[in-house]
């Protein structure tokens, strides 16, 4: 029981304020991204923000 209570009571790194954005962002998954730059890609065509190409 005490195993338990040292892991809820440890401290996270968003409770210690050593988190930062860049941190956080660097711990996201190769799949994450993906899904991020996919979603922007869509952003960017939904709003006809991407160059035209001259087929």
């Amino acid at each position: 029981m005490r195993q338990v209570e040292a892991v809820v009571n440890s401290s996270t790194p968003e409770q210690s304020g050593t988190s930062t954005w860049l941190g956080r962002a660097a711990g996201l998954g190769a799949d994450w991204w993906s899904v991020i730059v996919a979603g922007v890609i869509v952003l960017l065509a939904v709003f006809d923000a991407l160059p035209k190409i001259p087929w």
